[in-house]
């Protein structure tokens, strides 16, 4: 008998409810405290979910003031730990032991993805037993996969943070989840005992979203019309594509019963539109990285602003123009210092944003720095062009692929009703858009994604050396 089958034959959902509400948590929290090392972790979590709750009411000066001290106490703790920072700021003559203020800090240098490949070790704290690192990496979206490792003290601060969220948008611990997931599972590594008894006395179930058809979609459907579950996670796209197929088939969802939250990718105004019309209920999005954890999270229906987890990061623009690339600092990473960091997405910051300092609200999540498309003469156009020109047209899921001579394909994944007029519209309208670019658009029945199975909407191969030589 497998473990989903217990939900009907074993413990009925109310039961299995109960479980997952009232007595899982507590034997998790028991055992994480007997077990070597986990204390720590569940210490650092306790205090982090404290804070959050201590710190919701405060102005914002009084936010500005603590991290002003945090943000000293990790640049000083990243020069004694690492030799890496230790170097770094030998050469400017910075000294961290002065009480610098946000303008002094806005001096200090970008944290570069190829700057920590290079780095290595050194940039790794001396002070960290290595019994207590857990490696982790991006999956590469940007184009340079990076380790990073993870010490206690951080990777409670990231478990907090997950459990904030929910306790904003007010879903109860063990509430029935459905994840329409990827990231860098793999869907056959989840058939274990221990895995699906996880999942079971959590409350969750998993829907891979690695291989999605019609026939797996009304799959999914049934199974989550059985499940009921209270809160959807899912990708982007995933949820788009489903959503979809809700609709299409005329559909009318019980589910989810209290929300939907987005992750990995960016959630486009459309696939917004096609969730909230299918599935009636709000629809947020959260916004992070595997390299810096959760970053900010939507907590108001259709509004693309997002609240920065300031507890735990401080989140800058690298210029004082409205729309900027995002530099993160940690202010919890005991083994790793990350301090100006870019990664490597663009955001629409509000006029009184500066750099140095931090932002509290982030506006909009733009879009990847790699998302653009190149000009002949240098300039760019940002990816997400595509998405505000798209929305009213049947287009399921595409890509834009530049070629090295600046021409662009876009490869479309169909809804029903699509027709050649469309297709024609659709490279009149990009065309006149992207002026002085070759346009054409091809059918296709999948769009590839990375290795975590993100969707990457543009994909240039104009690289800088092409730029150089054609301006």
């Amino acid at each position: 008998m497998n473990i989903s089958g217990m939900n009907a034959r074993l413990m009925g959902p109310a039961l299995r409810d109960l479980v997952a509400t009232r007595v899982y948590p507590r034997y998790s929290r028991l055992k994480a405290a007997l077990l070597t090392g986990r204390g720590q972790i569940q210490h650092a979590s306790r205090t982090g979910f404290e804070f959050r709750k201590q710190a919701a009411t405060w102005s914002t000066e009084r936010k500005r003031e603590w991290m002003l001290e945090r943000l000293r106490l990790a640049v000083r703790r990243a020069y004694l730990e690492t030799a890496y920072y230790r170097l770094q700021y030998d050469r400017l003559g910075f000294d961290p032991f002065l009480d610098f203020g946000f303008n002094d800090f806005a001096n200090l240098p970008v944290l570069e993805k190829t700057d920590i490949i290079e780095a290595g070790p050194a940039i790794i704290s001396t002070t960290m037993p290595p019994s207590s690192l857990r490696k982790d990496s991006t999956g590469g979206s940007t184009g340079v996969p990076v380790q990073i490792w993870l010490g206690p003290e951080e990777r409670g601060w990231r478990q907090s943070a997950s459990q904030w969220v929910f306790n904003r948008l007010g879903l109860p611990e063990g509430s029935r989840t459905a994840y329409l997931w990827g990231h860098h599972l793999d869907p056959r590594g989840q058939n274990g005992l221990k895995d699906r008894a996880y999942h079971y006395f959590n409350n969750a179930e998993w829907f891979d979203c690695f291989r999605l058809e019609p026939r797996v979609l009304e799959q999914y459907h049934q199974r989550l019309d059985r499940f009921r579950p209270a809160c959807i996670i899912a990708y982007a796209t995933a949820l788009g594509a489903l959503a979809s197929h809700a609709l299409e088939q005329g559909h009318r969802p019980g589910y989810p019963t209290s929300f939907i939250l987005t992750g990995a990718e960016k959630l486009f105004r459309q696939h917004r539109r096609w969730a909230e019309d299918a599935f009636g209920c709000p629809v947020f999005e959260r916004y992070g990285a595997r390299d810096v954890g959760l970053i900010g999270f939507q907590s108001r229906p259709s509004s693309d602003a997002f609240e920065i987890d300031w507890p735990n990061i401080l989140v800058e623009p690298e210029s004082d123009q409205p729309s900027s690339p995002i530099l993160i600092t940690k202010l919890h990473a005991d083994a790793m210092p990350m301090i100006r960091y870019r990664v490597g997405d663009i955001g629409l910051f509000s006029g009184d944003s500066r750099t140095g300092h931090p932002t509290f609200l982030l506006n909009e999540v733009i879009g990847r720095e790699l998302e653009r498309i190149w000009l002949p003469d240098g300039s760019w156009v940002q990816g997400t062009v595509a998405p505000h020109l798209l929305k009213d047209f049947p287009v399921r899921e595409y890509m834009l692929v530049q070629a090295e001579d600046y021409s662009v394909e876009l490869q479309i994944v169909p809804r029903c009703g699509f027709g050649e007029l469309h297709r024609r519209e659709i490279i009149r309208t990009l065309s006149n858009n992207l002026r002085g670019l070759r346009v054409t658009a091809a059918l296709v029945e999948r769009i590839p994604r990375t290795q975590s199975n993100k969707l990457r909407s543009v994909v240039s191969h104009v690289t800088g050396a092409i730029r150089s030589s054609s301006v």
